[in-house]
């Protein structure tokens, strides 16, 4: 395919065709002046001043429907693959975007404007779902070939992974079990602590267990909403847990839900419990927006590194945790590893 010597205009086999990055689009033209001025509409949504004829004619504007009506049609497409909470995310963040047409200067001012008042991961984020509805946009409809969001990612200081969110430290967990001891062990609140401190298990995955999920061998993660497939899985459970009494509150629970009194917030069941924790935290920063020391999700490191230092086998602490392996032998071909050898690991978890 050759250049036709003008910006994003290139030829094949007698035809035009206009070229942006990766997007190529027939014009459906053998005259250089018509692919010209398409080419220009297509840009600058106006007619070029080189035209076929001395008086300009009007010309029959693509149809391009509006964000809001794109929108629709993209969630009602797509929203079945996806879980409630993904749905929720997503929904939210396209609520960003104008209602009309977006061009690039509008797609850099909403940037702008994200930026006042929200982190730079949390902008990447949303542009994250932008260009994923502007890949379905582009794919779906003839008039629009553009993607108004390409290009306006945000470029984050590298963090090492193991600093981007602190273990708690000896101290730390000496302050945080003070306070869960606050409450008796007949509280929701005293559980929520003391199950991730002794499994590992992400909060929206504490607060779907039922009570048949806990037994004196086990605790089943296997809720609704999972943040991976490999978070459904089995962890024994912990004697600490046991010596607690946590078998007797499991009992004395009648509901569907041990944790039942936190309902479900568009697709989320920690999300009273995370507001609850994040209010309490007795390492909450004194700067308001300002972000925690270390907060609930804290002690899923905590229980890593505690895994790490004992030195134990990478498959094992994956499967405690719900993590991949990171490994094709082991994620596709492998199985889970049994009870009986994750009951001795188990027992590391609590030694800081």
């Amino acid at each position: 395919m050759l250049s036709a010597k003008i910006p994003h205009l290139y030829i094949r086999n007698g035809i035009y065709y206009y070229r942006n990055n990766s997007v190529w689009k027939s014009l459906r033209t053998r005259c250089k002046k018509k692919a010209f001025r398409r080419v220009s509409h297509i840009l600058f949504g106006t007619l070029s001043a080189v035209s076929d004829k001395p008086k300009v004619q009007a010309v029959n504007t693509p149809t391009i429907p509006t964000t809001s009506k794109l929108i629709t049609d993209y969630l009602s497409e797509n929203g079945h693959r996806w879980c409630a909470r993904e749905y929720t995310r997503i929904n939210s963040s396209l609520k960003f975007l104008p209602t009309g047409v977006i061009t690039k200067e509008k797609a850099i001012a909403l940037k702008k404007s994200i930026l006042v008042s929200k982190t730079i991961t949390t902008f990447n984020r949303y542009l994250k779902y932008f260009n994923a509805f502007y890949r379905w946009v582009i794919s779906n409809n003839a008039n629009v070939v553009i993607n108004p969001f390409d290009g306006l990612k945000v470029l984050e200081k590298k963090v090492p992974i193991s600093k981007q969110r602190k273990a708690y430290g000896k101290e730390q967990l000496e302050v945080l079990m003070k306070f869960t001891n606050q409450f008796d062990n007949n509280d929701k609140r005293y559980w929520l602590i003391m199950i991730g401190r002794y499994t590992g298990a992400r909060m929206n995955e504490i607060c779907q267990l039922k009570p048949r999920d806990v037994t004196e061998e086990v605790i089943h993660i296997r809720g609704d909403v999972l943040k991976t497939d490999n978070a459904k899985r089995s962890i024994p459970t912990h004697p600490k847990l046991i010596e607690l009494g946590l078998l007797d509150w499991v009992g004395n629970c009648v509901k569907e839900r041990l944790f039942h009194e936190w309902r479900p917030v568009r697709g989320s069941h920690s999300h009273a419990a995370s507001r609850w924790f994040s209010r309490n935290n007795p390492f909450k920063s004194i700067v308001k927006g300002g972000r925690a020391e270390v907060d609930y999700h804290s002690l899923r490191h905590t229980v890593a590194t505690e895994l790490k230092q004992a030195g134990v086998a990478s498959q094992y602490s994956a499967q405690i945790l719900g993590h991949s392996n990171g490994n094709i032998t082991y994620d596709r071909y492998g199985k889970d590893v049994s009870n009986n050898k994750l009951k001795s690991i188990i027992s590391f978890i609590g030694d800081i």
